[in-house]
């Protein structure tokens, strides 16, 4: 499992990197999290975070990367290098799928997606719990929260070329926008 910290940085760095995707707020990251926690196991057959998810008011929360960027108040969380390699490469991928599959969504939308009835967070908050316990989560039949990989309609080979059998490099071919 990795830490919350590890997750919440490389949510922020892919965010910050697309002009079209929504200022990072801390609101908005601690909804992702929380998403990325819920699908984990669906996708890759354990829950990815190792931090506790607090039920407040607004959805769960990370209470340690809460305090850590509560400094940013509403405004975007400014991209702080993130430590990779601690985190494998299908759970990278995995978060890049997380960030691109919310990113057409409001955070306000978010903060309602994560109080769906029968969700892990409302068991939480309606029991008055303060955690949100990590059992709630792996019985969350969690049909709601679909992340699926992303797939591009390009092949590698149509931007990088490819070696026919004859060991020639072959480039592809430019897209001619006027056919």
């Amino acid at each position: 499992m990795a830490k919350a910290s590890d997750v919440a940085k490389l949510m922020i760095e892919i965010a910050n990197s697309n002009p079209n995707e929504d200022l990072m707020t801390n609101l908005r990251l601690n909804k992702l999290l929380y998403f990325a926690q819920v699908g984990s196991l669906k996708r890759l057959g354990y829950l990815l975070i190792e931090d506790e998810f607090e039920a407040w008011k607004f959805g769960p929360v990370v209470k340690q990367i809460y305090d850590s960027y509560k400094m940013h108040g509403r405004n975007g969380i400014p991209t702080a290098p993130c430590n990779r390699e601690s985190l494998t490469r299908e759970e990278q991928l995995y978060i890049i799928d997380v960030v691109r599959t919310f990113s057409p969504k409001s955070t306000s939308t978010l903060v309602s997606d994560s109080h769906l009835l029968g969700g892990p967070w409302e068991k939480a908050y309606t029991s008055n719990e303060t955690i949100i316990s990590k059992d709630y989560i792996k019985d969350y039949d969690n049909k709601a929260i679909e992340i699926k990989p992303f797939k591009s309609k390009f092949k590698e080979t149509d931007f990088i070329g490819y070696r026919n059998e004859s060991n020639i490099l072959v480039l592809p071919k430019e897209l001619d926008y006027a056919e």
